[in-house]
């Protein structure tokens, strides 16, 4: 009994199992993915710096400044704190007429945290010119003391003690670059363990104390395309600013039409159509037969001079055309062709004749007007610095894929562009792979044909609105009507990576 209960909750819970792998597996790649939260702090550099200086000893015997000097590495936790790690190798002299003289040699490893005290204060300036911060730390040293002449019975020399210590300290470093900046900074350290008042070889007081006034080089190391300064150089309120400011400089929607041609002049080419003229989706009238004259001012607006050779010179008229669709519709088959001349009631697809794209009646197989789909192709945008599809343009990418399934003769140039807050060839390589993703989508969500899509790359080159910073207009993917001579572009060329060793 107990055994058949024991199976029966096992297959039970296989199947529950089963179930819920088989939901996952099966989830589509449509639904909608939580978009993630934008960080307050950019990635960001590491700094590394040198540093050499004067130190001394405040201690029982007089000193005589002595030389120092090291390195650091130091990273930012966030716009005010950063830790630094430090080496500090440092030669102390002490001498007078009544103990003698001695000579230190100190080392000392210590970690630090730094406050930069300008960044508590926000303003509107983006970098920083100058750096001040306060100093708190505490690590490990080691000393030994040389006499090199006693006079003191209480002057002994020390061979090295390790002991701890803790310090404080300020500084303040100038910005040269976005690499390089230059500082100067002073501290004190006190130590605690046995040998504490034996930095001089004399044991009278409480402690000793070491002091050391540097100069210091810092470089940040990074990518300065894809990284920020340490944030101790950048202004907390910057991303804050920047959102702030694009949003006062968008433009107001103008519902305004100042001739009346029913396209508003947010976006109308031309706000100067006549009265009563007809235009495209851009304002500017129309030219139905491509001679360069619009129809309200060309006597044949529907035949240029080419498609007269041959005959008597007369174009036909508005209501010609018209009486031969009419007359072209009238004799439509069952099948869904129009048949024309010459082919003994076989459709050919084009009410027109000829072997030029047209868009063909329910039910036929062709290909839709170029001209035609370039007016209603939309454009997807994206996120700054991000090449992955938004899910507001999933809607945009399958009407496409809807337009191409309807016309299987269609190919369809994929362009993709960036805005202008990197470097030339980090937007050339993302305009890239925002038109590959675009692509990517297009061929594993809907199933287009991959040679049926053209991938073109422009960077930040052609912008639809002009802005030389952040702008989502800018950032996006725009679609058209391939010729016969568009071709995939290659990919741009990308820096050789470095392998990591572990």
């Amino acid at each position: 009994m107990l055994l058949t209960t024991s199976r029966t909750l096992i297959s039970s819970l296989a199947l529950v199992l089963l179930q819920f792998a088989g939901t996952a597996q099966n989830q589509s790649l449509l639904e909608p993915q939580p978009m993630p939260y934008a960080s307050a702090t950019p990635a960001h550099m590491w700094e590394i710096g040198l540093h050499s200086g004067i130190a001394f000893g405040l201690s029982d015997i007089e000193f005589t400044p002595g030389i120092g000097g090291g390195v650091h590495v130091r990273r930012a936790l966030d716009y005010v704190f950063s830790l630094r790690g430090e080496l500090l190798a440092a030669k102390l002299k002490h001498d007078d007429t009544v103990n003698g003289n001695t000579e230190t040699t100190f080392q000392a490893g210590t970690l630090e945290l730094l406050v930069s005290l300008n960044n508590l204060v926000w303003n509107a300036n983006r970098n920083r010119k100058t750096n001040v911060y306060g100093i708190v730390g505490a690590g490990l040293n080691r000393f030994k003391v040389d006499v090199t002449k006693a006079i003191s019975n209480d002057l002994n020399p020390l061979d090295y003690s390790t002991q701890s210590h803790g310090g404080v300290g300020l500084g303040m470093s100038f910005r040269m670059s976005n690499r390089f900046n230059l500082g100067v900074e002073t501290k004190a350290a006190i130590f605690f363990g046995k040998n504490s008042d034996r930095l001089d070889g004399v044991a009278r007081q409480n402690g000793d104390v070491l002091s050391y006034s540097s100069i210091r080089l810092n470089f940040n190391i990074g990518n300065t395309e894809k990284r920020a300064e340490p944030l101790y150089w950048v202004n907390p309120m910057d991303a804050i600013l920047q959102d702030v400011t694009e949003l006062k400089n968008k433009p107001v929607f103008d519902t305004a039409d100042t001739d009346g041609d029913g396209v508003i002049d947010l976006l109308d080419q031309d706000n100067s159509t006549p009265p009563g003229v007809e235009v495209n989706t851009r304002g500017l009238p129309l030219d139905s037969d491509g001679d360069g004259i619009p129809n309200h001012d060309d006597p044949t607006p529907f035949s240029s001079s080419e498609n007269m050779a041959g005959t008597d010179g007369q174009a036909p008229t508005e209501a010609d055309i018209e009486r031969i669709v009419n007359q072209r519709l009238n004799q439509y088959d069952q099948t869904g062709q129009v048949p024309v001349p010459g082919t003994n009631g076989k459709g050919s697809g084009n009410p027109f004749g000829g072997n030029s794209p047209s868009t063909t009646r329910p039910g036929a197989t062709g290909n839709i007007d170029a001209a035609l789909a370039n007016w209603f192709l939309p454009i997807v945008h994206f996120n700054i610095d991000s090449d992955k599809i938004r899910y507001a343009d999933y809607g945009s990418l399958a009407s496409i894929a809807k337009m191409m399934k309807a016309n299987p003769g269609l190919r369809i140039v994929v362009m993709g562009f960036t805005d202008k807050t990197a470097s030339d060839t980090y937007n050339l390589d993302l305009s890239y792979k925002r038109a590959r993703n675009a692509i990517k989508h297009l061929v594993n969500v809907h199933g287009i044909e991959r040679s049926r899509l053209v991938l073109n790359y422009n960077g930040e080159d052609d912008p639809l609105v002009p802005s030389t910073g952040s702008s989502l207009m800018n950032r996006r993917v725009e679609f058209r009507v391939a010729n016969n001579n568009d071709r995939d572009m290659p990919a741009p060329p990308t820096k050789k990576r470095r392998r990591r060793r572990f």
